[in-house]
Order: structure tokens, then C-alpha cells, then sequence
């Protein structure tokens, strides 16, 4: 066994015979469409080596999701140096419905490590942004509670303010995850 997979919450451990080549033994793809169960339940996946020294040390396994039409997306990646790792899983939902689609597939492909490494820089610049966003919308809420008169340097606000805040990002959140992708809030 090359490598396995572990998805969170639904008891499912699949190994790397459970996926089919699809490139010379340098990737691989398992079909989630008929699995057991609903592959967008499942939220984080812990994608392992069995024992180290499988690759070379120039090498990763990354792992990527895809569902319907959607282009893959990058997971993350294991590679000698670290042997596991545990990955959220944000699958793709259907642009018309706001649904889940139908059909939804795993990949995994052997890459350079230096690849693999930028690409994981890329995930964490990306969760950067994300956070840097959602501290943004904090900060837009919290100026509309700003009275009239009062100073610049300071902001007088409801004691509840997180509270109403967080309750409002969430339901809007709910509704479209994307929202923080395609406003440009910027607090300078």
C-alpha cells in the first residue's frame, strides 16, 4: 500500500488499491459518486503513508476533490518528511442548485516536492486572505454603530456587538460561502 485515506465521521479507510491508476503509477483517483455515503457530509479527510521512505525526498503525494465539472482542487500533501496529515474538505456545490452534486471523486498524484511546497503556500496565503476578510466585515459592522461626532481614533459600540456580528456573518455565510471571495472590504 502506497497510501490511504481515512474520511472523518463516516468510519470509511480506503487504500491506495481502492483507487484507480490513471498515469503510470503516478496517479490515482477513487470515485465518491457510489461510496456508501454523501461525499459532501464528509469534511476532513487524514491522507497517510504507511511507512516512510515510500518516495524519494523530491517527492509528495497530493491529494485533490472534485466534484461534478468543477475543476480539482488542491488538498494538501504528504510526503517523507511528514507521513500524514489531516485536510478540510470543501467541496464544490453546484452553481444553479446551491446543492451538492451528484458526482464527487478523489485524486492523488505523485509531484516534486518544491511543486507541492508552493502550492501549500498558496492554501495558507488563501487562509490568510480569508481571515484577513472576515476581520474586515467585523470592522465595517462595527463602524456602523459609530455615532456622530465621536473621534476617529475611537468607537463606541453595543456590548452585544460580536454576538449580533457573528450571528449575521454566519447566516449570510450560510447562504452564499463565497460572499468574502468577491467583496473587496478594505479597512487600510
Amino acid at each position: 500500500m502506497l497510501f490511504g485515506a481515512v474520511f472523518a465521521k463516516k468510519s470509511c479507510v480506503v487504500a491506495s488499491e481502492s483507487f484507480v491508476c490513471v498515469e503510470n503509477g503516478a496517479s490515482w483517483t477513487l470515485d465518491l459518486t457510489n461510496a456508501g455515503f454523501a461525499h459532501d457530509e464528509c469534511r476532513e479527510v487524514c491522507f497517510f503513508m504507511p511507512s516512510q521512505r515510500l518516495l524519494d525526498d523530491n517527492s509528495a503525494l497530493c491529494m485533490y476533490i472534485k466534484a461534478g465539472d468543477a475543476p480539482w482542487e488542491y488538498c494538501g500533501c504528504v510526503a517523507n518528511a511528514k507521513p500524514s496529515d489531516v485536510f478540510t474538505l470543501r467541496w464544490p456545490v453546484d452553481e444553479a442548485t446551491g446543492r451538492a452534486h451528484p458526482t464527487a471523486a478523489v485524486g492523488v498524484s505523485v509531484e516534486p516536492l518544491a511543486s507541492a511546497l508552493e502550492k501549500e503556500a498558496a492554501l495558507v496565503q488563501h487562509k490568510e486572505t480569508f481571515a484577513k476578510r472576515v476581520a474586515e466585515d467585523l470592522f465595517r459592522f462595527m463602524q456602523s454603530f459609530q455615532c456622530e461626532g465621536s473621534s476617529n481614533d475611537r468607537m463606541v459600540v453595543p456590548v452585544n456587538i460580536l454576538t449580533r456580528w457573528f450571528d449575521k456573518f454566519q447566516n449570510r455565510f450560510r447562504r452564499d460561502p463565497n460572499f468574502l471571495d468577491r467583496s473587496r472590504l478594505d479597512i487600510a
